[in-house]
């Protein structure tokens, strides 16, 4: 057990580093941070709209692997840049945050608990209604993504609204 405990205390300090790294300050700036929410944010909306819309018109489900597969594609990279820009408050255990950044973190959870709510409700609802329509993959799908941006809101929302470090 104290293996263990030990690879993941060199894991955790692996993380803290790489978020704090001087390498990466540029992901830190406001205007960077707010880029990288922005493009994330239309790419995560289109196939989330993409898939309400193949949703509706009955499209053949084959085709929507490629938009997933592209999306994921642009979504680890951007994601990877943002968490880097927020130092990665989201990810980190909390023995490797200060109390400045705990509350910083804190408060933007409790800022976007609501929309994250509502998002994670029509997750729900976005199931129960394609499977009651017959195309369950669909509304897993479409559920998923709705659940994704319900966790992703934080993320934007402390990006977008953190001051610049000085």
């Amino acid at each position: 057990m104290t293996d263990r405990s030990a690879t993941r205390d060199m894991e955790r300090s692996y993380l803290a580093r790489r978020y704090d790294d001087d390498r990466f300050a540029w992901t830190r700036t406001r205007r960077v941070r707010r880029r990288l929410v922005v493009a994330e944010a239309v790419l995560v909306t289109a196939l989330v709209v993409v898939t309400f819309a193949a949703a509706a018109v009955g499209a053949e489900r084959g085709w929507l692997g490629w938009p997933w597969t592209v999306a994921l594609l642009g979504f680890v990279p951007l994601h990877g840049l943002l968490n880097l820009g927020i130092r990665g408050l989201y990810d980190r255990s909390g023995s490797t945050i200060d109390e400045h950044q705990r509350r910083l973190r804190d408060e933007s959870y409790i800022a976007v608990r609501w929309p994250a709510t509502f998002l994670t409700l029509g997750a729900v609802v976005a199931v129960y209604v394609a499977a009651w329509m017959g195309d369950a993959p669909r509304g897993l799908m479409a559920g998923f993504l709705l659940w994704f941006l319900a966790i992703l809101v934080p993320y934007w929302h402390l990006a977008w609204t953190l001051p610049e470090e000085a």
